[in-house]
Protein backbone atom coordinates (compact mmCIF):
# COMPACT_ATOMS: atom_id res chain seq x y z
CA UNK A 1 0.00 0.00 0.00
CA UNK A 2 1.36 3.39 -1.03
CA UNK A 3 0.63 5.92 1.71
CA UNK A 4 0.84 9.65 0.99
CA UNK A 5 0.91 12.64 3.34
CA UNK A 6 -0.26 16.24 3.10
CA UNK A 7 0.02 18.63 6.01
CA UNK A 8 -0.97 22.24 6.38
CA UNK A 9 -2.91 24.79 8.34
CA UNK A 10 -5.76 25.06 5.83
CA UNK A 11 -6.26 28.52 7.30
CA UNK A 12 -8.71 28.59 5.59
CA UNK A 13 -9.07 25.70 3.12
CA UNK A 14 -9.17 26.89 -0.49
CA UNK A 15 -9.40 25.41 -3.97
CA UNK A 16 -5.62 25.22 -4.21
CA UNK A 17 -5.68 22.78 -1.28
CA UNK A 18 -8.36 20.72 -3.01
CA UNK A 19 -6.26 20.63 -6.18
CA UNK A 20 -3.29 19.43 -4.13
CA UNK A 21 -5.36 16.60 -2.65
CA UNK A 22 -6.81 15.65 -6.03
CA UNK A 23 -3.37 15.39 -7.60
CA UNK A 24 -1.88 13.57 -4.60
CA UNK A 25 -4.56 10.89 -4.79
CA UNK A 26 -3.31 9.96 -8.26
CA UNK A 27 -0.01 8.82 -6.72
CA UNK A 28 -1.11 6.87 -3.63
CA UNK A 29 -3.63 4.34 -2.38
CA UNK A 30 -4.29 6.03 0.94
CA UNK A 31 -3.77 9.70 1.77
CA UNK A 32 -3.45 11.28 5.20
CA UNK A 33 -4.18 14.99 5.59
CA UNK A 34 -2.89 16.58 8.79
CA UNK A 35 -4.71 19.77 9.79
CA UNK A 36 -2.25 21.68 11.97
CA UNK A 37 -3.44 24.57 14.12
CA UNK A 38 -2.40 26.91 16.92
CA UNK A 39 -4.63 28.23 19.69
CA UNK A 40 -3.92 31.86 18.77
CA UNK A 41 -5.25 31.58 15.20
CA UNK A 42 -8.46 33.40 14.28
CA UNK A 43 -10.21 30.42 12.69
CA UNK A 44 -10.27 27.63 15.30
CA UNK A 45 -8.44 24.42 14.41
CA UNK A 46 -11.50 22.35 15.25
CA UNK A 47 -13.57 24.25 12.69
CA UNK A 48 -10.91 23.82 9.98
CA UNK A 49 -10.72 20.12 10.83
CA UNK A 50 -14.51 19.80 10.41
CA UNK A 51 -14.35 21.72 7.14
CA UNK A 52 -11.66 19.43 5.73
CA UNK A 53 -13.63 16.32 6.69
CA UNK A 54 -16.64 17.76 4.88
CA UNK A 55 -14.58 18.73 1.82
CA UNK A 56 -12.83 15.34 1.61
CA UNK A 57 -15.51 12.66 2.08
CA UNK A 58 -13.33 9.83 0.79
CA UNK A 59 -12.80 6.63 2.77
CA UNK A 60 -9.20 6.49 1.51
CA UNK A 61 -8.42 9.95 2.88
CA UNK A 62 -7.67 10.24 6.59
CA UNK A 63 -8.19 13.76 7.93
CA UNK A 64 -6.46 14.17 11.29
CA UNK A 65 -6.32 17.22 13.55
CA UNK A 66 -2.86 18.09 14.94
CA UNK A 67 -3.03 20.28 18.06
CA UNK A 68 0.70 20.33 18.85
CA UNK A 69 1.95 23.88 19.45
CA UNK A 70 5.08 23.41 17.35
CA UNK A 71 7.51 26.09 16.12
CA UNK A 72 6.48 27.47 12.74
CA UNK A 73 9.87 28.18 11.14
CA UNK A 74 13.29 26.47 11.28
CA UNK A 75 14.83 29.57 12.85
CA UNK A 76 12.32 29.36 15.73
CA UNK A 77 13.93 26.29 17.29
CA UNK A 78 17.24 24.44 17.01
CA UNK A 79 15.41 21.10 16.75
CA UNK A 80 12.64 22.32 14.43
CA UNK A 81 12.77 19.41 11.97
CA UNK A 82 13.02 16.75 14.69
CA UNK A 83 10.02 18.24 16.49
CA UNK A 84 7.93 18.11 13.34
CA UNK A 85 9.13 14.61 12.49
CA UNK A 86 7.93 13.41 15.91
CA UNK A 87 4.56 15.12 15.49
CA UNK A 88 3.98 13.82 11.96
CA UNK A 89 4.98 10.24 12.70
CA UNK A 90 2.89 10.13 15.88
CA UNK A 91 -0.21 11.30 13.97
CA UNK A 92 0.29 9.24 10.81
CA UNK A 93 -1.64 5.95 10.78
CA UNK A 94 0.84 4.27 8.39
CA UNK A 95 4.49 4.60 7.31
CA UNK A 96 4.83 7.53 4.91
CA UNK A 97 5.98 6.80 1.36
CA UNK A 98 5.27 10.14 -0.32
CA UNK A 99 4.94 13.75 0.84
CA UNK A 100 2.87 16.11 -1.31
CA UNK A 101 3.23 19.89 -0.94
CA UNK A 102 2.91 23.16 -2.80
CA UNK A 103 5.60 24.66 -0.57
CA UNK A 104 9.37 25.03 -0.60
CA UNK A 105 9.71 23.16 2.71
CA UNK A 106 8.76 19.93 0.93
CA UNK A 107 12.28 18.77 0.08
CA UNK A 108 13.88 19.22 3.53
CA UNK A 109 10.83 17.77 5.30
CA UNK A 110 10.76 14.71 3.02
CA UNK A 111 14.46 14.22 3.72
CA UNK A 112 13.80 14.26 7.48
CA UNK A 113 10.88 11.83 7.10
CA UNK A 114 12.82 9.53 4.78
CA UNK A 115 10.21 9.64 2.04
CA UNK A 116 9.76 10.95 -1.50
CA UNK A 117 8.62 14.56 -2.09
CA UNK A 118 6.20 15.12 -4.96
CA UNK A 119 5.66 18.86 -5.50
CA UNK A 120 2.27 19.99 -6.83
CA UNK A 121 1.83 23.44 -8.39
CA UNK A 122 4.68 25.00 -6.39
CA UNK A 123 4.49 28.23 -8.38
CA UNK A 124 0.68 28.39 -7.98
CA UNK A 125 0.18 28.63 -11.73
CA UNK A 126 -2.80 26.27 -11.81
CA UNK A 127 -4.62 27.72 -8.78
CA UNK A 128 -3.17 31.18 -8.06
CA UNK A 129 -4.27 31.59 -4.44
CA UNK A 130 -3.02 31.41 -0.87
CA UNK A 131 -4.79 31.24 2.48
CA UNK A 132 -3.14 34.53 3.45
CA UNK A 133 -4.79 36.31 0.51
CA UNK A 134 -8.19 34.95 1.51
CA UNK A 135 -7.76 36.00 5.14
CA UNK A 136 -6.76 39.49 4.05
CA UNK A 137 -9.50 39.96 1.44
CA UNK A 138 -12.02 37.11 1.26
CA UNK A 139 -14.44 38.82 -1.12
CA UNK A 140 -11.69 39.68 -3.59
CA UNK A 141 -10.78 35.99 -3.81
CA UNK A 142 -14.31 34.64 -3.38
CA UNK A 143 -14.03 32.23 -6.33
CA UNK A 144 -11.25 30.30 -4.58
CA UNK A 145 -13.22 29.60 -1.39
CA UNK A 146 -14.88 26.16 -1.59
CA UNK A 147 -18.66 26.48 -1.84
CA UNK A 148 -19.55 24.49 1.32
CA UNK A 149 -17.60 26.85 3.61
CA UNK A 150 -18.45 30.15 1.90
CA UNK A 151 -21.27 31.01 4.36
CA UNK A 152 -18.66 31.61 7.08
CA UNK A 153 -17.04 34.31 4.91
CA UNK A 154 -20.19 36.16 3.81
CA UNK A 155 -20.17 39.73 5.11
CA UNK A 156 -23.58 40.50 6.63
CA UNK A 157 -24.86 44.07 6.70
CA UNK A 158 -27.98 44.99 8.67
CA UNK A 159 -30.27 47.86 7.77
CA UNK A 160 -31.73 49.25 10.98
CA UNK A 161 -34.16 52.00 11.89
CA UNK A 162 -37.77 52.68 12.79
CA UNK A 163 -40.70 52.06 10.47
CA UNK A 164 -41.02 53.74 7.08
CA UNK A 165 -37.40 54.83 6.62
CA UNK A 166 -36.79 52.90 3.40
CA UNK A 167 -35.04 49.77 4.70
CA UNK A 168 -36.76 47.43 2.26
CA UNK A 169 -36.22 49.69 -0.73
CA UNK A 170 -32.53 50.16 0.07
CA UNK A 171 -31.98 46.46 0.82
CA UNK A 172 -33.32 45.55 -2.61
CA UNK A 173 -31.21 48.23 -4.31
CA UNK A 174 -28.02 47.11 -2.57
CA UNK A 175 -28.62 43.44 -3.34
CA UNK A 176 -29.16 44.32 -6.98
CA UNK A 177 -26.10 46.58 -7.14
CA UNK A 178 -23.78 44.02 -5.54
CA UNK A 179 -25.44 41.04 -7.27
CA UNK A 180 -26.24 39.13 -4.12
CA UNK A 181 -29.09 38.31 -1.73
CA UNK A 182 -31.11 40.24 0.78
CA UNK A 183 -33.33 39.00 3.63
CA UNK A 184 -36.80 40.59 3.79
CA UNK A 185 -38.34 41.53 7.11
CA UNK A 186 -39.86 38.26 8.27
CA UNK A 187 -42.36 40.01 10.58
CA UNK A 188 -44.12 41.63 7.63
CA UNK A 189 -44.45 38.32 5.77
CA UNK A 190 -45.66 36.60 8.95
CA UNK A 191 -48.19 39.24 9.95
CA UNK A 192 -49.62 39.70 6.45
CA UNK A 193 -50.56 35.99 6.46
CA UNK A 194 -52.00 36.12 9.97
CA UNK A 195 -55.82 36.47 10.03
CA UNK A 196 -55.86 38.00 13.52
CA UNK A 197 -54.13 41.10 14.93
CA UNK A 198 -50.58 40.81 16.23
CA UNK A 199 -50.19 39.32 19.69
CA UNK A 200 -47.31 39.07 22.13
CA UNK A 201 -47.03 35.35 21.38
CA UNK A 202 -46.14 36.17 17.75
CA UNK A 203 -42.76 37.66 18.61
CA UNK A 204 -40.85 34.43 19.25
CA UNK A 205 -41.88 32.72 15.97
CA UNK A 206 -41.13 36.00 14.14
CA UNK A 207 -37.66 36.13 15.68
CA UNK A 208 -36.93 32.49 14.89
CA UNK A 209 -38.29 32.81 11.37
CA UNK A 210 -36.11 35.81 10.66
CA UNK A 211 -33.00 34.05 11.94
CA UNK A 212 -33.75 30.95 9.85
CA UNK A 213 -34.12 33.18 6.79
CA UNK A 214 -30.74 34.78 7.51
CA UNK A 215 -28.97 31.44 7.92
CA UNK A 216 -30.53 29.88 4.82
CA UNK A 217 -30.03 32.90 2.56
CA UNK A 218 -26.38 33.18 3.61
CA UNK A 219 -25.73 29.79 1.97
CA UNK A 220 -26.33 31.13 -1.54
CA UNK A 221 -25.05 34.69 -1.10
CA UNK A 222 -22.33 36.16 -3.29
CA UNK A 223 -19.97 37.41 -0.58
CA UNK A 224 -22.43 39.93 0.86
CA UNK A 225 -25.84 39.65 2.51
CA UNK A 226 -28.18 42.53 3.30
CA UNK A 227 -30.73 42.16 6.08
CA UNK A 228 -33.88 44.26 6.15
CA UNK A 229 -33.85 44.53 9.99
CA UNK A 230 -32.71 41.84 12.43
CA UNK A 231 -33.60 40.52 15.88
CA UNK A 232 -32.65 43.79 17.54
CA UNK A 233 -35.61 45.35 15.75
CA UNK A 234 -37.90 42.59 17.01
CA UNK A 235 -36.67 43.22 20.55
CA UNK A 236 -37.36 46.97 20.27
CA UNK A 237 -40.93 46.46 19.08
CA UNK A 238 -41.64 43.82 21.73
CA UNK A 239 -40.63 46.33 24.38
CA UNK A 240 -42.61 49.13 22.73
CA UNK A 241 -45.88 47.22 22.36
CA UNK A 242 -45.84 44.89 25.37
CA UNK A 243 -43.08 46.11 27.69
CA UNK A 244 -41.86 42.54 27.96
CA UNK A 245 -38.82 40.41 27.19
CA UNK A 246 -38.13 36.98 25.72
CA UNK A 247 -34.76 35.64 26.95
CA UNK A 248 -34.07 33.67 23.74
CA UNK A 249 -34.68 36.81 21.68
CA UNK A 250 -32.72 39.13 23.97
CA UNK A 251 -29.66 36.87 23.96
CA UNK A 252 -29.51 36.87 20.16
CA UNK A 253 -30.58 40.47 19.62
CA UNK A 254 -27.70 41.65 21.78
CA UNK A 255 -25.23 38.86 21.06
CA UNK A 256 -25.29 38.33 17.29
CA UNK A 257 -22.53 40.17 15.45
CA UNK A 258 -22.60 41.62 11.95
CA UNK A 259 -19.98 43.05 9.64
CA UNK A 260 -21.75 46.37 9.28
CA UNK A 261 -24.88 48.31 10.18
CA UNK A 262 -26.65 50.99 8.18
CA UNK A 263 -28.86 53.15 10.41
CA UNK A 264 -31.55 54.88 8.36
CA UNK A 265 -32.66 58.31 9.57
CA UNK A 266 -36.24 59.59 9.72
CA UNK A 267 -35.73 62.46 7.26
CA UNK A 268 -38.01 61.00 4.58
CA UNK A 269 -41.83 61.13 4.72
CA UNK A 270 -43.62 58.52 6.80
CA UNK A 271 -45.95 56.37 4.68
CA UNK A 272 -48.92 54.61 6.20
CA UNK A 273 -49.80 50.98 5.58
CA UNK A 274 -51.77 48.38 7.52
CA UNK A 275 -48.75 47.31 9.59
CA UNK A 276 -47.51 50.81 10.50
CA UNK A 277 -49.03 52.80 13.34
CA UNK A 278 -46.17 54.78 14.91
CA UNK A 279 -46.08 57.79 12.62
CA UNK A 280 -46.50 60.11 15.61
CA UNK A 281 -43.57 58.51 17.46
CA UNK A 282 -40.79 58.79 14.90
CA UNK A 283 -38.38 60.69 17.13
CA UNK A 284 -39.09 58.47 20.12
CA UNK A 285 -38.64 55.29 18.08
CA UNK A 286 -35.43 56.57 16.54
CA UNK A 287 -34.11 57.14 20.05
CA UNK A 288 -35.17 53.64 21.10
CA UNK A 289 -33.32 52.13 18.16
CA UNK A 290 -30.19 54.17 18.83
CA UNK A 291 -30.28 53.06 22.48
CA UNK A 292 -30.67 49.44 21.37
CA UNK A 293 -27.67 49.79 19.05
CA UNK A 294 -25.63 51.11 21.97
CA UNK A 295 -26.83 48.29 24.23
CA UNK A 296 -25.77 45.74 21.60
CA UNK A 297 -22.41 47.55 21.24
CA UNK A 298 -22.91 48.00 17.51
CA UNK A 299 -21.21 50.66 15.46
CA UNK A 300 -23.29 52.01 12.60
CA UNK A 301 -23.14 54.23 9.53
CA UNK A 302 -25.87 56.88 9.41
CA UNK A 303 -27.79 57.04 6.13
CA UNK A 304 -29.88 60.12 5.43
CA UNK A 305 -31.11 62.32 2.61
CA UNK A 306 -33.39 61.47 -0.30
CA UNK A 307 -33.54 57.98 -1.73
CA UNK A 308 -30.79 58.55 -4.31
CA UNK A 309 -28.49 60.12 -1.69
CA UNK A 310 -29.12 57.19 0.66
CA UNK A 311 -28.27 54.70 -2.04
CA UNK A 312 -24.98 56.45 -2.86
CA UNK A 313 -23.98 56.68 0.81
CA UNK A 314 -24.82 53.01 1.40
CA UNK A 315 -22.89 51.80 -1.66
CA UNK A 316 -19.84 53.79 -0.56
CA UNK A 317 -20.04 52.23 2.91
CA UNK A 318 -20.51 48.69 1.59
CA UNK A 319 -17.54 49.05 -0.74
CA UNK A 320 -15.41 49.73 2.33
CA UNK A 321 -16.80 46.63 4.05
CA UNK A 322 -15.97 44.56 0.95
CA UNK A 323 -12.27 45.35 1.32
CA UNK A 324 -12.03 44.26 4.94
CA UNK A 325 -10.23 41.05 6.04
CA UNK A 326 -12.00 38.10 7.63
CA UNK A 327 -13.86 39.01 10.78
CA UNK A 328 -12.74 36.99 13.82
CA UNK A 329 -16.22 36.75 15.32
CA UNK A 330 -17.54 34.93 12.24
CA UNK A 331 -15.73 31.77 13.32
CA UNK A 332 -16.38 31.74 17.06
CA UNK A 333 -18.36 28.93 18.65
CA UNK A 334 -20.55 31.54 20.35
CA UNK A 335 -21.72 33.07 17.06
CA UNK A 336 -22.23 29.66 15.47
CA UNK A 337 -24.40 28.53 18.38
CA UNK A 338 -26.40 31.77 18.47
CA UNK A 339 -27.44 31.16 14.86
CA UNK A 340 -28.69 27.64 15.55
CA UNK A 341 -32.44 27.26 15.98
CA UNK A 342 -33.39 24.77 18.69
Amino acid sequence: MNHGLILGKFYPPHKGHLHLVQEAKKHCDVLTVLVCSLEKEIIPGELRFEWMKELLPNQNINVIWVKDENPQFPEDHAHFWQIWKRTIESHSPYPIHSLFTSENYGDPLASVLGCKHIPIDIDRNVIPISATKIRESPLKYWEYIPEPIRPYFVKKIVLTGSESVGKTTLSKKLAEWFQTNWVPEFAREYLEKKPNPMEESDFLPIAKGHLVSEVETTKSSNGLLFLDTDLLTTKVYLERYYGSEIPWLTERALGLKYDGSLFLDIDIPWERDKLRDLGDEREEMKTKFLNAMEEAKRDYFLVKGNYLEREKLAIHYVNQIKEQPINPFSFTIEQILLRKIE
